[in-house]
């Protein structure tokens, strides 16, 4: 890789970690119903380490082969190849209304999503998949600012996620780690939001 591409890419990695430590908004850090910082141990602030033992990392670019051709969205060998294998990935939670019990969305990119009638028409990206938490079914997540860092089993074909109205091209299973970080997370800020009633 030349000098040039690697300094684009220190560039780029580190605009990602800026605009993640900033983009958790004032009144979210004063305990707002809203957008919340996420858990310590998932927020992505720097450069990220190799991933665990038994761990693969993906990135959203290679879920798909591209350039895409005239058979459309495709998947590629290494996404079909960790199908039932654990992976870390790192993205944003779409920002969703109404949020989904017992999931969220990953995306590449800071994006919010509507109601049903607005799911044809907004900018989730084709390559955001969703994250279930096996033991919260029935735990809303609250909204996270910036990136976070995700590990769990992925399963890979279209899937349909109950309450999403979208197909996603592969649903992780958090590992147990992350999703007590987000259930002990959704516990506290619903404990809190029933005190200030």
């Amino acid at each position: 890789m030349s000098s040039l591409a690697l300094s684009l890419a220190r560039v780029l990695a580190l605009g990602a970690a800026l605009f993640a430590a900033s983009a958790v908004p004032a009144h979210a850090a004063a305990g707002h119903p809203g957008v919340v910082k996420p858990p310590a141990s998932l927020a992505v602030t720097k450069p990220l380490g190799a991933a665990p033992a038994g761990v693969t990392d993906l990135k959203f670019r290679e879920l798909f082969k591209l350039p895409v051709g005239p058979q459309g969205l495709e998947p590629t060998e290494k996404l079909a190849g960790l199908d039932g294998k654990r992976v870390r990935i790192v993205g944003y939670m779409v920002q969703q209304e109404p949020p989904i019990a017992g999931g969220f969305m990953l995306s590449p990119l800071p994006v919010a999503a509507g109601d049903a009638d607005d799911s044809y028409a907004d900018d989730i990206p084709a390559s955001a998949i969703f994250v279930t938490l096996p033991k919260g079914a029935d735990t809303i997540v609250p909204p996270l600012a910036g990136l976070i860092q995700l590990t769990g089993t992925l399963h890979v074909g279209a899937r349909d996620m109950a309450g999403a109205g979208r197909v996603a091209p592969a649903v992780l299973e958090l590992d147990r780690a992350p999703e007590r970080s987000l259930l002990r997370q959704a516990k506290t800020i619903a404990t809190s939001s029933a005190k200030a009633r």
